[in-house]
This record gives structure tokens, C-alpha cells and sequence, in this order.
């Protein structure tokens, strides 16, 4: 049998290349290490989130202890202290009206109707809506105007994009009101970093730029913005890059260019900003909704205006030319800046005699004139005359002060017959800080039978406020009360009939915080400011008298434990001392650390804080004022009056007032408040 040899195959194994197998191998750990990079960045995110909600948890926590722990304190007030109470009750039921008001959860069902089927109601404005809706919008303020929006249309919106700031979408699940829809059509994306745009930002503007190009005559297009949104409404032209474009811009910053310059610039680099977002959705319609301080502020600048034109023209480059920065950009952004115009689009022949594109309206959807209002409502309900004055004042906060301190004085001036109607017309009429127009300065000339329990001046603004990088806790609403309390001081000193009457002011944040601090505003009142001086001098005193005895003490060579015992006593007068020295006005409003004067008197009751920390919900329509004016009879039997160039403590009402952690007995200054006394 013939045998068949077998022959065996080898495979042939295959080489291997070192340097191939090592450049596999890199790329698997890059890819690992890129994955663990991912997890962990994800793992720090969740636990910044956990400390955000427990950080929220707790602010809540300890805003129901100290409301607690007031109202006991409250309750062992005297006569005289609950009056006081009671005024800063009232006032802060007015301003908190106010703010909450004007919550775009609440003032969009206000403003925004829905008949259910195909009508849609804006101020008063119909639209016919079938399915057509849809929505973009920039900004924090707008993730709740969009969700409040959402459950008023319902299914009538078709979808929606909202570009907010980072951690507002977590920060948003801990406040119910700002809920969307479980089956909502809106996608909430964050962009922006450290108040500056990035890529995520252009990327998603971009996403939102190619929607808008889609959209139909019969589209109905809601353009939501809010203040402040120059890290989320940016999409720079093709020819330039973010970075080409962000370092022009702090060019001009640098070289002091003014914000309306700046605008301009802007403008022209971006491909959405000046009317591009319109030119690029027509022919839908467009109805654009912000929150705007100021009604008068100028359309073009409200959001960058992407849907108000603007020409484009070559006044950008005239600008850099102005400051010598032409030859320190790039070519790609010259030659933008250079072009003659924005690229002609059929958009642009919609326009009327006012340059305005005939397809977009534009609603102020909240504002200050809203809140003071509400005010106003309030203030009826306590009892009070309201007396609407303005809500678009403008200045420094010491201009604010002197120009409130000039209107309450005489508005009193006027209800005494000290000084006759055109007399207080000639001197409130030309106002730069507050302007009122002639018919309200004629309409509001004060008569002794409308003032009810007190008369009511409300009104509103933002003054300039700026905080430098050495500044301590400080708001604008704070040095405001404190400018308030000294100027109407020295202002009873001019007239001593002003005496006669009680006038407290309050300032509050629409915001919820005012500064850089926690509070919401403060009171300001006659003797806030001059009250802290006597204590000081007192404490200097004290200080100068044991620094004597101790040093008395150490030349005789008294025993030791004397001595110890002495220098302990100086130790802790000086420490009074300088705690005093600390909280007086001059200083703190020099040093913009009003926020510790006002924590550190009356155990923090002349400080503002509202009763919710619901500060996400909040709308930013600038600072909301009151000022209350009242005739009222003195608690202290007259004792103040004896000297009206002196100021006496009031001995049968002491306070407690807090420096620091320690508690120290100090007396109150009557703040001449009673029973109200009739006119």
C-alpha cells in the first residue's frame, strides 16, 4: 500500500513591525486616557453640581433660620422699635412686589395671551399662529421667559434654541418656577466662558443661523434676548476667526474706545449681530421680547440688535483708523472692515422711513415702569399715597442721593405752604438725574388730604456704580441709603421744619442682589449715619481712659496680675475702637465696604434680603427706590427736641446692635417715629 506523505503547511508567520505595534499602542492609551479625561471631567461636573444644590439648600436653610430668629427678636421690641419695624415692613412689601412682579414666569401669562386656537396676543397685538412658531433666544433671563412662553402656545410651537451661560441649566432644576415642559420643544445649550465666547458659542449660533435660513413666510420667528449677552450672541463672518475677532475687540477695549464704537466694530465682524438675524430669516416674521431699564434706550443696542438694521458701512474701519489699530489686525479682518456695506438682501427693501425692518416688532416684555406699578398697588393696599415719578433716572449714586434728598424736601416744603407750586416746578423741572415732564411735576404738587398714611415716591434707574479691585462688599443700593441718610441729615439742618417728619428711602436690586453681596438693598434714614460718630468718640474714650490707667499701672509697678488685668481691658477697647472706627460712613462709602456698616448696626435690620433665595428667576431691569414720607410725633417725650443742633439717644428704647461676633449694647436714636400724628 503506497503510502502518501503528508505534507505539512506551515502558515508563515507574519513579522512584526516594533515601531507599528508601539505607534498601536500609543494611540490606544491616548484614546484611554482620553476617555478617563472624559469621565472625570463628567464626575467633576456632577460634584460641582451637588455643591450648587446643597450650597442652594443651605441658603434656604439659613434664610428661614434668620427670618426665625428675627421674629422672636421682633417680638421683644418696644413701642418705639416696632414703629421702625413696621416701616421697614411696609417698605419691603412694596419693593418686593415690585421685583416679583416682574419675574418672567409671571409677566409672560400677563403679557402673552393664547386664545387656544389661532390667536396670539402681545401688548395688545394680534397674531394669527397655525403651527408656525418658533423660537431663539440669548441669555439667562430668557431660559425662563422661553419656558414660561412654551406653556402658554403649547404644541403651537414647533421647536426652539436657547444659548444661556454655563450652570444654568443645572441651576434651573432647582427652582420649580423655571421648569420647562417635560415635553418640551426648546433645546437649552451652554456657551460662553468666564464671560468671553467660545467655540461652543459660535458653533451653536451658527446651528441657529442655518434654522432661521429655513423658515417660511407663513413663520412666526420669537427673538427672546436679555442684557449683557455679548459671550452668547456671536458668530463672526466667514473670513475671520473668533480669536481674529475677540482680539480687535479688546484692542478697542484698551485703547478706551467707547461702547457705542465698540458696537459698531462689532457689529460689522459679526454675521448676526446689526440685522443679520433678520435679513437671514426673512420673510418670516419676527417679533423680538426683552427685558430692557431703560424704555428709552436706543433699539439698536438692545442685544446687539440682530434684528434691527444697521448698514454696515465702513464707519467701523474709520474706527480703528481713529485709535491706530488698522495696522495691528489681521488682513482678513481689514478687508471686512473695509468693505463698503453689508451684502444686500431682499430683507433690506423691506425697510420704512425709519430705517426699521417692516416685518419685525419689537416688545419691552419687562421693565422698571412694570414693577413700580406693582408698587404702587402695594403701597395701596398698606394704606400709603403712591406718587409715580420715574423709572429711567440715570447718574452717579451720589447724584441719586442729592436728587431724592431735593424732591422729598420739598414735596414737605410744598405741603407746609413754605414754598408755592411754580416755585417746585422752576426747581424739579430740568432735572438730569430724574427728568419729569411738566405735566407730572404740576400733577404731583402734594395736598395734606391725599397723603393717607404717608405719601409713597417711587421710582427707579441704575445708577453708576463701579467696584475696583480693592473694594470690599458694597451695592450701589447700600451707598445710595447711606448717601440718603447723610444728605437728608444735613438737609434738616438747612430747613428745620423737615424735622417734622419721618422719611425713610429704600433701594432694592430687581436682581435680588445688590453688588457683590447677598443683600438686596438697604434702608436709609436721618440719624443711620450720624448715629455711628457718638458711639465712636465714646469708644475712643473708653480706650484713651484704660490705656491711661494700664500705662499708670506698669510705671507704679503694680502687681502683675493688676497690670495683666489693665492691659486686657486697653486690648479690648482698642479692639471697639477699631471696630467702630471701621463702620463710619465716611470710610465705608470711601472704601466701598458699605455692606459691613450695614451688617454691623441693629443686627443687620437695615439691610434688605428677601424671603426667598430665589434669585435665578429674577429679571434684571435695574434698582427699584422708595421714599416714604410721614408726619409723626416723637417717642421720646420731646427729649430729642431740645437742642435741634444735638443729637440725643433716646434712653427708654436701647437696641442691641451687632459689631462683629460680639454683641454690644448701644442705644438707638429715636428716629423721631410714633403713632402718625394727623395733617
Amino acid at each position: 500500500m503506497q503510502q502518501h506523505e503528508r505534507k505539512h503547511k506551515y502558515r508563515k508567520q507574519e513579522e512584526i513591525d516594533p515601531l507599528k505595534q508601539e505607534e498601536t499602542a500609543r494611540k490606544i492609551a491616548a484614546k484611554e486616557a482620553k476617555r478617563q479625561q472624559v469621565i472625570e471631567d463628567v464626575k467633576l461636573s456632577l460634584k460641582r453640581r451637588r455643591f450648587d444644590r446643597i450650597a442652594i439648600e443651605n441658603a434656604r436653610s439659613d434664610i428661614e433660620a434668620n427670618i426665625r430668629q428675627k421674629e422672636i427678636r421682633d417680638m421683644k421690641k418696644l413701642r418705639g422699635e416696632k414703629t421702625m419695624l413696621q416701616i421697614r415692613k411696609d417698605l419691603s412689601a412694596i419693593i418686593e412686589a415690585g421685583i416679583k412682579c416682574i419675574c418672567p414666569s409671571i409677566i409672560i401669562p400677563k403679557k402673552i395671551k393664547y386664545d387656544g386656537r389661532t390667536t396670539l396676543t402681545i401688548n395688545n397685538v394680534k397674531y394669527k399662529i397655525k403651527n408656525n412658531l418658533h423660537i431663539v433666544g440669548w441669555g439667562k433671563e430668557v431660559v425662563t421667559m422661553s419656558s414660561a412662553f412654551e406653556k402658554v402656545v403649547g404644541k403651537q410651537l414647533k421647536r426652539g434654541f436657547i444659548v444661556v451661560p454655563r450652570k444654568s441649566i443645572s441651576m434651573m432644576w432647582n427652582f420649580p418656577e423655571a421648569f420647562p415642559k417635560l415635553d418640551s420643544r426648546i433645546t437649552f445649550v451652554e456657551a460662553g466662558m468666564n464671560g468671553q465666547p467660545d467655540e461652543k458659542t459660535v458653533e451653536i449660533t451658527q446651528k441657529i443661523v442655518n434654522y432661521c435660513k429655513r423658515l417660511k413666510k407663513r413663520d412666526l420667528l420669537i427673538v427672546m434676548l436679555s442684557r449683557d449677552l455679548d459671550d452668547l450672541l456671536c458668530c463672526p463672518q466667514n473670513t475671520i476667526t473668533l480669536k481674529d475677532k475677540l482680539r480687535v475687540l479688546n484692542r478697542l477695549k484698551a485703547a478706551n474706545a467707547t461702547l457705542e464704537e465698540i458696537n459698531i466694530v462689532r457689529n460689522k465682524l459679526s454675521a448676526i449681530r446689526g440685522g443679520d438675524l433678520a435679513r437671514l430669516a426673512y420673510p418670516a416674521k419676527i417679533i423680538t421680547l426683552f427685558t430692557s431699564d431703560m424704555l428709552a434706550e436706543p433699539l439698536e443696542q438692545l442685544g446687539g440688535g440682530p434684528c434691527v438694521y444697521d448698514p454696515k458701512n465702513q464707519k467701523a474701519l474709520a474706527i480703528l483708523i481713529k485709535y491706530k489699530l488698522v495696522d495691528k489686525v489681521s488682513q482678513n479682518v481689514r478687508e471686512l472692515l473695509g468693505e463698503s456695506g453689508s451684502r444686500k438682501m431682499r430683507a433690506d427693501a423691506q425697510l420704512n422711513e425709519k430705517k426699521r425692518y417692516k416685518f419685525v416688532q419689537q416688545y419691552v416684555i419687562a421693565c422698571n415702569a412694570d414693577a413700580i406699578e406693582c408698587m404702587a398697588r402695594e403701597a395701596l393696599k398698606l394704606g400709603l399715597s403712591p406718587l409715580k415719578l420715574n423709572s429711567t433716572c440715570s447718574g452717579t449714586v451720589e447724584e441719586f442721593a442729592q436728587e431724592y434728598v431735593k424732591i422729598a424736601s420739598l414735596m414737605i416744603l410744598a405741603v407746609e405752604n413754605k414754598i408755592t407750586k411754580l416755585e417746585m416746578y422752576e426747581q424739579m423741572k430740568e432735572s438730569p438725574i430724574c427728568p419729569l415732564t411738566d405735566r407730572k411735576v404740576w400733577e404731583m404738587f402734594p395736598t395734606k388730604d391725599k397723603w393717607s398714611l404717608g405719601l409713597c415716591l417711587l421710582l427707579g434707574g441704575r445708577p453708576t456704580f463701579n467696584l475696583g479691585e480693592n473694594s470690599g462688599k458694597s451695592g450701589p443700593n447700600q451707598e445710595l441709603a447711606l448717601y440718603f441718610s447723610l444728605y437728608w441729615y444735613m438737609r434738616t439742618k438747612q430747613y428745620p421744619i423737615l424735622r417734622g417728619y419721618t422719611v425713610w428711602f429704600l433701594g432694592g436690586s430687581s436682581y435680588g442682589r445688590d453688588g457683590n453681596t447677598s443683600a438686596s438693598g438697604a434702608f436709609g434714614y436721618k440719624s443711620l449715619a450720624t448715629d455711628i460718630h457718638p458711639e465712636y468718640e465714646k469708644a475712643k474714650s473708653i480706650y484713651k481712659t484704660a490705656f491711661l490707667k494700664w500705662r499708670k499701672l506698669a510705671e507704679d509697678k503694680q502687681s502683675e496680675s493688676r497690670i495683666v488685668k489693665a492691659r486686657q481691658t486697653m486690648k479690648d477697647a482698642e479692639e471697639m475702637k477699631k471696630r467702630y472706627a471701621a463702620i463710619l460712613p465716611e470710610r465705608v462709602l470711601r472704601e466701598n465696604n458699605t455692606n459691613l456698616f450695614f451688617s454691623s448696626i441693629n443686627n443687620g435690620d437695615e439691610l434688605l434680603q428677601l424671603k426667598r433665595e430665589n434669585y435665578y428667576m429674577l429679571a434684571d431691569v435695574g434698582d427699584l427706590h422708595v421714599i416714604h414720607i410721614a408726619r409723626f410725633q416723637c417717642n421720646c417725650s420731646g427729649t430729642c427736641h431740645v437742642d435741634e443742633d444735638r443729637i440725643y439717644a433716646d434712653r427708654d428704647y436701647p437696641v442691641n446692635r451687632m459689631l462683629s461676633a460680639t454683641v454690644v449694647p448701644v442705644l438707638q436714636y429715636c428716629c423721631r417715629v410714633a403713632a402718625p400724628k394727623s395733617l
